[in-house]
């Protein structure tokens, strides 16, 4: 049986590991978020050209 000391530092890197993994998947969102606004000013800077090109 763990010693009480030894539970709260189990406890204390759950929460840690909580905490880190809602970073990462918040970093993730925002990550993604950036590389599909990225696509999109890509994609209409094409539709842009295309349509100067012909007309």
């Amino acid at each position: 049986m763990a010693t009480d000391k030894r539970e709260r530092q189990r406890q204390n890197r759950a929460v840690k590991q909580a905490e880190l993994d809602k970073q990462k998947r918040r970093q993730k969102i925002i990550d993604r978020a950036k590389r599909v606004a990225v696509w999109a000013v890509v994609f209409s800077g094409l539709i842009i050209v295309a349509n100067l090109v012909w007309g």
